[in-house]
């Protein structure tokens, strides 16, 4: 929880730039066309503006989402260890344990190629590890890059 707690307090600056840029993209026209229209602010902020922003915003939440995957500093800090006998997801009642010890793989990355005493035997483990963390982050940062383009092809025909 405090490692959670911790990422979510680092990544909240860009989250939020990151959303109020996606806001001040919609063009202040089509909200003073709507409001001309007759329709309430409420009304103009649901229907236009967060419909234009939200391709942006949810970039940036999955982009944020990949940089916490890359950070290990402050994990680190907070609660990483190297061995865990027990994920903290399972059947058991209420399958989230937040209380419980976790991994992480840039830790493991970390932990591998410099404090181990058999670096040779290890190197292809290190490699597999940095790669499985980058395919990660990869994967994430396309995911945003399609969503992205979906959502703005989507809305991008209504307002045309």
């Amino acid at each position: 929880l405090v490692a959670a707690l911790a990422m979510g307090f680092a990544l909240v600056p860009l989250i939020f730039t990151l959303a109020e840029d996606a806001l001040f993209s919609v063009p202040v026209a089509l909200g003073q066309g709507s409001l001309a229209l007759g329709a309430t602010q409420a009304e103009t902020l649901w229907r236009v503006v967060l419909p234009l922003a939200v391709p942006a915003m949810l970039t940036g939440l999955i982009l944020a989402v990949a940089r916490a995957a890359g950070e290990t500093a402050p994990l680190m800090l907070v609660g990483v260890v190297k061995m865990v006998p027990e994920l903290p997801v399972d059947a058991v009642f209420p399958y989230l344990h937040l209380d419980r010890k976790f991994m992480h793989l840039g830790f493991q990355i970390y932990d591998l190629a410099f404090q181990s005493p058999n670096i040779d035997a290890d190197r292809p483990l290190v490699y597999a590890t940095a790669l499985l963390l980058v395919a990660i982050i990869l994967s994430l940062n396309l995911l945003a890059m399609v969503l992205r383009h979906r959502l703005r092809e989507r809305y991008r025909l209504m307002t045309h």
